[in-house]
């Protein structure tokens, strides 16, 4: 008896935790579909003028998103003590490992790691949700995730026709951000082609999901969105938009009707579809030129990138450090500016054979081909076995058909468009690669293995720590964005808008992780759960001060626009504390640093002292030797150095002649010729990257005269009128012909002392 009763009680027992486990788990993957849909419907719809970059809060929303929903996956992977990777399903992820983890290798062997750090950050936090999707997706976490991108869609094309409509009832956009890109409409993303692209791929899900319900209001939303993409003026939107819709239409026909009639009638209708797009980006690339020569020459200037790297690239996130080397100088013209750095190729198969090589991109190519062909072939599967059958059509067919169809259009506009490496587009591309996927994989039927209860006290332990953390965390995230918040001023009614909108989301989205945190902690029988989310809230906090960052930058960059230089330097300070990754903050504090001139030895931490006194000469120079190292290629950067030493000889030459003692003089005598000698070392190197540049002829012609050479001053003057090599339009060699400064440092050479007129040969 007492046997059988022990027996009765264990049974009872394990019946009672697996029960309180599978709550576990159904909890997590509720977790997991919701957050990936309000993730997504985030960071289509969000905005935040706090920062310098008013579309970073995308990118922080992003991180934090991810990071929060991969703490979630990995918490339940600790209970069940499996690998998502298993015999069964290998051959489905196999492609997502290799070309992953091919990408992990370029990073780790690429010799610029911290300048594309940000970037390799992105491709593991693609790699964490893409296998979140693969392992746990299910019917319904694709219905949630679909709900989730209409309701994006509504927010985003109902405001890009309030901005279409803003064009004649002027001010009934009343955002601050109103009119920024002209005409041209971009709803609530970064840039008209990013709005495009969310068009694209956003009415491929819409009309599936019409097919799939029948709600007529959907139809009024595609109407909508297509008004949107033409005022968008994206011109590779509008090709990618009628390749996908042609797609969509021919899968449909192929896997669900099978009449041949309707095959010929969907020819001829792409046709036209495709003709009309060609014909409208056409007409709009005569209107805007520009923007064609300038993917023209920067498709150039990356092939020659791939010559010198053809099989291994050059790693992830290294393009913007390296291109600037093989840019074409006509960019120069095209964007009238020296400052700017091309971050990406404009197309998106060219930036994956540079970075990743030609292995890289075949198998990036070999992904995009099995995601596809998976999807469509699934479809046709699914869709004879309807027919067979004689049931009413499954769900993941209508999901597949427009994930399908939308995965093509993002990647038809990635020929043109630069979209996919930001987290508008790149976010939607991950999810739908793996969606789709997961939607053809079979089910594995196993029953998850979990441990037995771990004891009371150290549970309840487990649970109170991270109870604090998530307090400590969510307070101090609270009380940062609360001072962002303060420092943006609010002028109008937009103004209040935004504000409200971004104390709502960052006060629900801080309340729903931390319940979410705490409910999974509770519904948990072990204390590795509770420990995983714990140390999960150290890099939540950590890229929080990414956005930061961003927002120090902008108000150093304001201050030093006015030339408050104490100002300045102690928010660039706290820029470069909050994100080391960015070593522009160290150039753009080293220009005041070459401005206040201080040569006294003295501690300052405002001015980035961490071990001992220095004078501002050694920390501009630190400063400017530390973004040569990891971003040698930079805009500017070798200007910048020019003028470094150029106002340091100067400097040093004046205090030559004004010194009271002999060996003073000689010493800064000799400390003028060494600076002098770098300034024009670092001059060249910057013509190497900008031959373009007005300025560095200048400096390089005044040191000419300064040194009494008025030969070389000539010869710098005539190598600016003659334009770079390479550069033969007429347009742009007419800018050098005409130069005020260059002009006067002429009359000078005509003039005593030189009197310099060269002889004609």
């Amino acid at each position: 008896m007492p046997a059988k009763h022990s027996s009765k009680s264990l049974l009872k027992s394990t019946s009672s935790a697996t029960k309180k486990g599978g709550s576990f788990v159904s909890l997590i993957d509720k977790a997991l579909s919701w957050g990936l849909g309000i993730l997504c419907l985030l960071v289509s719809v969000s905005f935040y003028t706090g920062t310098y970059d008013t579309a970073f809060v995308k990118i922080t929303l992003f991180q934090t998103g991810a990071l929060i929903l991969s703490a979630l996956w990995l918490s339940l992977l600790s209970v069940e003590k499996r690998c998502p990777v298993t015999r069964q399903n290998l051959p489905w992820v196999l492609p997502f490992l290799l070309y992953f983890g091919w990408n992990f290798l370029g990073y780790l062997l690429s010799p610029y790691k911290l300048a594309g750090f940000d970037e390799f950050f992105r491709y593991i936090l693609y790699f964490f949700l893409s296998f979140i999707v693969l392992d746990r997706f299910t019917q319904d976490s694709a219905k949630t995730l679909t709900k989730c991108i209409v309701l994006a869609a509504w927010i985003s094309c109902l405001y890009g026709a309030v901005q279409i409509l803003d064009r004649w009832f002027v001010g009934i956009d009343i955002m601050p951000w109103r009119g920024f890109f002209g005409t041209r409409i971009f709803s609530t993303h970064a840039n008209p082609n990013f709005f495009a692209d969310f068009i694209v791929f956003s009415s491929c899900i819409i009309m599936a999901e019409y097919l799939r319900t029948r709600q007529k209001r959907l139809l009024v939303l595609l109407a909508v969105a297509a008004v949107d993409l033409f005022f968008s003026e994206s011109k590779g939107a509008w090709i990618g938009f009628a390749a996908s819709a042609g797609f969509f239409v021919a899968v449909y026909t192929y896997a669900l009707s099978g009449i041949k009639k309707q095959l010929r009638t969907f020819h001829v209708a792409a046709a036209v579809l495709l003709l009309g797009a060609l014909v409208l980006a056409g007409v709009y690339a005569a209107k805007r030129f520009q923007s064609v020569s300038f993917r023209a020459y920067t498709w150039a200037g990356s092939f020659a990138m791939v010559q010198d790297s053809p099989v291994m690239g050059t790693g992830v996130g290294s393009f913007k450090t390296i291109y600037p080397a093989y840019r074409k100088p006509q960019i120069f013209y095209i964007e009238k500016a020296h400052n700017n750095e091309t971050q990406h190729a404009e197309n998106e198969y060219l930036e994956q054979w540079a970075t990743g090589g030609t292995v890289g991109l075949a198998l990036f190519l070999g992904l995009l081909f099995f995601v596809l062909y998976g999807g469509v072939r699934g479809l046709k599967s699914l869709a004879l076995r309807a027919q067979g059958q004689k049931e009413k059509t499954d769900n993941k067919v209508w999901w597949l058909l427009g994930y399908s169809s939308a995965f093509f259009g993002i990647l038809v506009h990635s020929f043109f468009d630069i979209s996919i490496r930001f987290v508008s587009t790149g976010l939607f591309f991950a999810v739908f690669a793996a969606l789709i996927v997961r939607l053809v994989m079979p089910e594995e039927k196993t029953e998850p293995r979990l441990p037995a209860s771990a004891p009371a006290v150290w549970l309840w332990v487990a649970r109170g720590v991270l109870l604090a953390g998530v307090l400590y965390v969510g307070g101090n995230v609270l009380y940062l964005f609360g001072q962002t918040a303060a420092n943006v001023s609010a002028k109008g009614a937009g103004d209040w808008v935004l504000k409200i909108c971004a104390w709502t989301v960052i006060l629900g989205v801080s309340c729903a992780v931390g319940g979410m945190y705490l409910k999974a902690a509770f519904a948990a029988k072990w204390v590795r759960v509770p420990l995983v989310l714990l140390l999960s809230l150290l890099p939540v906090q950590w890229v929080f001060g990414f956005f930061l960052s961003d927002h120090y930058y902008g108000i150093a960059a304001a201050f030093s626009a006015r030339g408050l230089f104490d100002g300045a330097l102690d928010f660039y300070q706290k820029a470069i504390e909050s994100n080391p990754f960015v070593p522009g903050y160290h150039q753009y504090r080293a220009y005041i640093l070459r401005q206040t001139m201080d040569l006294s030895k003295t501690f300052s931490s405002l001015k980035g002292d961490k071990k001992g006194p220095s004078t501002d000469y050694d920390r501009a120079l630190k400063d400017l030797k530390y973004v040569e190292k990891h971003v040698p290629n930079h805009a500017l950067l070798h200007q910048a150095l020019g003028e470094f030493y150029y106002t340091y000889a100067v400097y040093f030459s004046q205090m030559s002649q004004t010194a009271e003692l002999e060996f003073e003089r000689m010493e800064y005598g000799q400390k003028a010729v060494e600076n002098m000698e770098l300034a024009k070392k670092s001059f060249r190197h910057s013509l190497l990257l900008d031959p373009v540049n007005e300025a560095t002829y200048v400096y390089l012609t005044s040191i000419a005269l300064m040194e009494k050479n008025p030969a070389q001053a000539q010869a710098w003057i005539d190598a600016y009128r003659r334009g770079p090599e390479g550069v033969t339009e007429p347009e742009f060699l007419q800018i050098h012909k005409k130069s005020g400064q260059l002009d006067k440092l002429q009359m000078r050479l005509w003039q005593p002392p030189f009197n310099y007129f060269p002889t004609k040969k």
